[in-house]
């Protein structure tokens, strides 16, 4: 490996009398430097991004690397959470827990306590010292980089015991069966259209919607408590790339019907890593569209509005497709 400074660097590099080459990544980063040069040809690029699923043994040490050092932030983090600290003081305390800055988190780590944790992407930060030990709930989702190479991980913590603690268990059993369900030759979009089924069965057994399973599926009532994929292709990029490659010509996968916004939509194969992370959210305005639908009637609103208060659960961890199954990255440190 040469790294260049300078993109007129790279001429002397050359062998002499090439006559065919290309040039990978932002061109802005290459000037004028080697002009003949093809710059991301769409063959080679989709070619490299289909391939790039599949990880390397010094890849997934990295990946595993990342995975150590994230583990003792999520505990400091638990504990600053039990000690009754602000969604800041949770936050520092999973930086000094993890030994890493905030710029060198793989993406901007989402601290939401109570009702915030029903905003997906939440940034805030809350540091309003007022409500210490106030907050009966924490969500967490929280990596680390190693080389470049991503961790991805989420928990979901409830301060007392009791029926949202009981929610949380039964999300984080779920978790678990979709993850052992995962290997070699499963269609992605299978595996999230199981896990659909799987929450309506848990609404139904914590008597919020009054539903048969398929039919809560089937008409989108499940959509409105677990709004997002099941996961993602996890590596270089949080969100890696490929992931709606049919093949490494790069033809593009047509998605289902039933859910034409996946993120991922390939079958498995050994040397992926994806992320799982069901999720079970009250978010108000996916919940006033169910109200208005005709389907409030099946719904225990008092129920919701009891749990609107807690925001929601999301559990993440991050797999490993095996030969002949998967191997969980994460879950033996947390």
């Amino acid at each position: 490996v040469r790294i260049l400074r300078e993109a007129a660097e790279l001429a002397p590099l050359l062998p002499t009398g090439v006559r065919r080459g290309v040039l990978l990544g932002p061109p802005e980063q290459w000037g004028s430097a080697w002009p003949e040069a093809e710059r991301n040809p769409p063959a080679l690029v989709g070619y490299l991004h289909y391939h790039r699923a599949r990880k390397s043994g010094w890849e997934l040490a990295c990946m595993r690397r990342a995975a150590a050092l994230a583990a003792p932030g999520h505990h400091a983090a638990q504990a600053t959470f039990r000690d009754g600290g602000t969604e800041f003081d949770i936050l520092d305390a999973f930086l000094v827990g993890c030994g890493q800055c905030e710029s060198e988190l793989p993406y901007g780590a989402i601290v939401a306590l109570d009702a915030h944790c029903a905003t997906l992407h939440y940034q805030h930060r809350d540091r309003d010292t007022s409500r210490r030990g106030q907050a009966t709930n924490l969500l967490l989702d929280a990596g680390c980089s190693v080389r470049g190479y991503a961790s991805d991980i989420t928990r979901s913590y409830a301060r007392q015991d009791g029926e949202f603690a009981r929610m949380i268990a039964d999300l984080d059993e779920l978790q678990q069966a979709l993850c052992a369900a995962v290997g070699p030759g499963v269609p992605f979009p299978d595996l999230h259209r199981r896990c659909h089924h799987d929450i309506a069965r848990l609404l139904g057994a914590w008597d919020l919607v009054r539903m048969p399973p398929d039919e809560m599926v089937a008409a989108g009532v499940t959509a409105a408590f677990f709004p997002h994929g099941l996961g993602h292709l996890l590596g270089l990029q949080v969100h890696d790339v490929g992931g709606h490659l049919a093949d490494d010509e790069g033809r593009i996968l047509e998605p289902p019907a039933d859910f034409p916004r996946l993120r991922f939509l390939r079958t498995l194969e050994p040397g992926q890593v994806v992320t799982i992370e069901p999720g079970v959210y009250f978010i108000d305005s996916l919940l006033e569209r169910l109200r208005a639908g005709v389907h409030a009637s099946a719904i225990d609103w008092d129920a919701i509005e009891r749990l609107r208060r807690h925001g929601g659960i999301r559990i993440e961890d991050d797999v490993l497709v095996t030969a002949d199954g998967s191997e969980n990255l994460t879950r033996p440190l947390l």
